[in-house]
């Protein structure tokens, strides 16, 4: 946008497609954009840095540390680490208590019914931003939005006009209505700020299925929020652990797999040119006959051990190799908590990371309009879709920056940007997911265990490792 003379680009590659797509985003839908990404970047900065916030000075390993500055460093990150998780478990409640906008079954290329997105209606700036970071991820909105039957929110989009109306263009504070905040504490039954709400949580005991409350972090690291979760049930005293809470999603949905024909995450598609999304029917058809009592068996509550690599090895061995793709793009799904088709912790911090660049992106309007950015945003989408680079990474390149707020700025309008991005990049949706490394894909090494001789090798090197090690003292 800023620093390439008129001209110095070809345009026959992005003539026709602007053609078809008129205008990619207005100067106000932008600016507008910006205002939010500045909200969270502030919410970002006051709660990471907010004394004694969820007693995070306190934590065993972070002593540890002996210099101050790595240590508030850490510290800072890990408030705002918790801050997120208990967000994504509101936006969660949110979620499910938005009512179903779509009759099961549909597919969304059809009209629908629009939610109700009003003043009054709006839900708090941290729910706000798990959406806002959800819709970023085109592919698993899309997909959450069909498997919970509310493909209006898909239809309609990110509520970016009515969020601006509550957004104060001096302070970039976010505040909302006497009316939307109560109909949000009660429909939700959680309080309107974030922080105001409990510092534990019920959930779902894996063995007896009776709710127990457990803390979002301990100075052991062992809560919900943490990395070592690691609590005992207040009613069977069953230890709760992260691969309990995974095993326990996937089972869950497959009971609806079987009972409701719902299907499992990454088992959706993107279908003709319109942003339709549909299920695949094969690949859920071949889950239900193949693995549907299998899985049902690995995930049974009286486990003892509930494990989640084991299950994916017991799957592996049940279908053929031609399969093995098909698992990888569902199992995917259970290496993460959160009831969704995308990794919302993930998605969050990496979206909030690329706001403090791009919140103060100089840009003009003229940079908004003509065939010169419809060929650099082509371009820079066909680039995108060899997987998402983080652009924070150099802030100090304007011209991607500025191109990374269209990108986004566009995404917020998920139909339309949908059919925009399957046109530009030879028919892949092109999203903020990164992409794939298989070599550093603990789920891939399942799927895929090296041979007898790779690991024989490998051991050999450890071996080796070990006579350095001791030879050394």
């Amino acid at each position: 946008m800023v620093g390439e003379k008129p001209g110095t680009l070809q345009l026959s590659e992005a003539t026709p497609l602007l053609h078809t797509a008129a205008r990619i985003v207005s100067a106000q839908e932008c600016l507008q954009h910006q205002h939010l990404l500045r909200c969270f970047v502030n919410l970002k900065q006051t709660v990471s840095r907010k004394e004694g916030l969820f007693r995070s000075e306190h934590v065993h390993d972070i002593n540890t540390e002996p210099d101050q500055r790595t240590r508030q460093t850490i510290v800072e990150e890990r408030r705002w680490s918790i801050y997120v998780s208990r967000a994504i478990h509101r936006f969660s409640v949110w979620w499910t208590c938005l009512r179903i906008l779509r009759t099961p079954g549909f597919l969304s290329g059809q009209d629908t019914e629009k939610p109700y997105w009003t003043t009054d209606r709006m839900p708090p700036l941290d729910i706000l931003m798990v959406l806002h970071a959800l819709t970023l991820h085109s592919k698993a909105f899309g997909e959450d939005c069909l498997r919970h039957h509310k493909m209006a929110l898909w239809m309609e989009g990110f509520p970016l006009q009515l969020v601006s109306q509550c957004i104060d263009r001096e302070s970039f504070t976010y505040t909302c209505s006497e009316s939307a905040k109560v109909h949000f504490e009660e429909t939700n039954k959680l309080a309107w700020d974030n922080l105001a709400d409990p510092d534990d949580v019920a959930i779902e005991c894996f063995r007896c299925r009776q709710l127990t409350r457990v803390p979002w972090t301990t100075r052991r690291q062992k809560g919900l929020a943490d990395d070592k979760f690691n609590q005992q049930c207040q009613f069977c005293k069953f230890i709760l652990r992260r691969d309990g809470l995974l095993v326990q999603k996937l089972r869950r949905d497959v009971h609806l797999l079987l009972e409701e024909d719902t299907p499992l995450p990454g088992t959706c598609r993107f279908v003709g040119d319109d942003g339709t999304v549909a299920p695949n029917n094969a690949a859920n058809e071949l889950l239900k006959q193949s693995l549907g009592m299998l899985l049902l068996e690995e995930t049974r509550p009286s486990n003892l051990f509930p494990d989640m690599a084991e299950i994916v090895e017991a799957s592996r061995e049940a279908v053929g190799e031609q399969s093995l793709p098909m698992l990888h793009d569902v199992f995917e799904h259970y290496q993460y908590t959160a009831n969704s088709s995308c990794d919302l912790h993930a998605a969050v911090m990496r979206v909030t990371r690329v706001a403090s660049a791009v919140q103060n992106v100089d840009w003009s309007e003229d940079d908004l309009y003509g065939p010169l950015l419809g060929t650099r945003y082509v371009r820079f989408l066909r680039e995108q879709s060899k997987g998402f680079r983080d652009p924070a990474v150099d802030s100090r390149n304007g011209g991607i920056v500025a191109l990374v707020l269209v990108w986004s700025t566009h995404q917020l309008g998920t139909r339309s940007y949908c059919a925009f991005s399957r046109r530009a990049s030879n028919g892949m949706l092109v999203d903020w997911e990164p992409a794939h490394d298989s070599a550093a894909c603990d789920l891939c090494h399942t799927l895929h265990p090296p041979s007898f001789a790779r690991r024989f090798i490998r051991g050999l090197m450890s071996v080796s490792v070990w006579k350095d090690f001791l030879s050394s003292y």
